[in-house]
């Protein structure tokens, strides 16, 4: 399915502007890794997108921004509260807290919710649909339902969703739960996935000019 990108806000002033940065909301839980991998290996590190990739780790530090940056020559660290989002750069969504994005800059508290599925993703797609960045939610493996709910509202603000095709998910349930509410806009295997971004971030750019 071919999707088209709205111009979100015709007077954007560029993409180097904290609050209209592009932004691509990667959320995962079991299974993620290896198409995590097999996206940000094929992804150009000068897209003009930022990324930010919530998983649903709680307990333990998380080792993803080890990982991700042996995958891309973008910079990757920990998403710091106050922090203002930058094109090119990805954060990741400390353990144990929960993420949200308020005038082009991060907040962040411990989780509310420290038992059951989490709500993570949720949360943060809820804030990205109102703070009048572009945005992308990519949804990858994962257990139980993260991220459905908040992608009705993200669509009607222009958001635009991919979901990883889920019989290359290890844990398809995220996937699934997100297909099924009839707002993605694209379901595809991992490979094709940095492609996909590629496309829109060049429709973003064509977009702010």
């Amino acid at each position: 399915m071919e999707t088209t990108i709205p111009v979100l806000d015709s007077n954007l002033a560029g993409l180097c502007n904290p609050q209209t940065v592009p932004l691509v909301c990667i959320g995962m839980s079991s299974g993620g890794i290896w198409p995590s991998k097999m996206i940000f290996k094929k992804l150009s590190a000068k897209t003009g997108l930022a990324f930010v990739v919530i998983h649903h780790v709680r307990n333990v530090p998380t080792r993803l921004p080890q990982l991700l940056s042996a995958w891309t020559e973008m910079p990757v660290a920990l998403a710091v509260v106050g922090e203002s989002v930058r094109p090119n750069s990805v954060y990741v969504l400390p353990s144990g807290m929960e993420i949200i994005l308020s005038d082009g800059s991060f907040a962040m508290q411990p989780l509310r919710k420290r038992h059951g599925f989490s709500n993570v993703l949720t949360i943060f797609l809820e804030s990205l649909s109102k703070s009048g960045h572009p945005g992308v939610a990519v949804i990858l493996s994962g257990v139980d339902a993260d991220g459905a709910k908040a992608l009705k509202a993200f669509r009607r603000r222009g958001g635009v969703t991919i979901a990883q095709e889920p019989r290359t998910a290890e844990s398809p349930a995220m996937p699934i739960s997100a297909i099924r509410t009839g707002v993605v806009d694209d379901v595809l295997p991992p490979e094709a996935i940095a492609g996909k971004l590629e496309q829109l971030a060049q429709q973003f750019r064509g977009s702010a000019t």
